[in-house]
């Protein structure tokens, strides 16, 4: 009777942290658990989310870690902002080789152009050096544009001391960054997935 008592208390225990923290994964919950002191075995702690589960009371996601950098390019809930990246940047890029000048493009070029200058590239930099979840949104939003300026501005000065500066090349330059630097980005938060 006593062990039935004892998993009673630990799944109203475990449901008492869904509902204080609301984890969004089986890590985060484990986390959470381990910084209030609370041990649980593994197999214990999973045995109860299936139950919760399967009872409909709770949806936590249970990672799975992919075989492969490949496959977790594959898997679009990981990367999708790999995608978007390469997307704007080569939208970025033909909007500026062909000098579009339509109020409807021009406003994409503007738009795609701003986030090119002003975001992405500074927050595959917060990706690359904060590759777990370390920073909450707004703080990787502020350190995103901080970074993304700062980029900007050295790749400026760079395209500038060597004659380089006109539109296609800084677009050229800052997509490459970006590009380049969202795929090593990924390939942190893989690698971090993968511990």
């Amino acid at each position: 009777m006593e062990p039935e008592n004892l998993a009673n208390i630990r799944r109203e225990l475990v449901l008492a942290f869904l509902q204080k923290y609301r984890p969004s994964s089986i890590p985060e919950l484990k986390d959470r658990l381990a910084n209030e002191g609370i041990r649980a075995n593994d197999e214990d702690l999973l045995n109860i989310i299936r139950e919760l589960q399967q009872e409909g009371t709770i949806h936590l996601l249970v990672p799975v870690s992919p075989d492969s950098f490949a496959q977790n390019l594959g898997d679009t809930s990981n990367s999708w902002w790999i995608y978007a990246t390469l997307l704007v940047s080569f939208a970025e890029i033909l909007l500026v080789l062909y000098n579009v000048q339509d109020p409807f493009f021009g406003g994409f070029r503007l738009l795609f152009g701003l986030g090119l200058l002003g975001l992405l590239p500074g927050y595959a930099t917060v990706q690359i050096l904060f590759p777990g979840d370390q920073l909450n949104m707004l703080e990787q939003i502020l350190l995103s544009v901080f970074l993304s300026v700062i980029v900007s501005i050295a790749l400026g000065v760079a395209l500038g001391a060597g004659y380089f500066f006109n539109p296609l090349s800084g677009v050229l330059l800052s997509s490459m960054y970006a590009m380049a630097a969202s795929v090593l980005a990924g390939y942190r938060r893989y690698s971090e997935l993968r511990r």
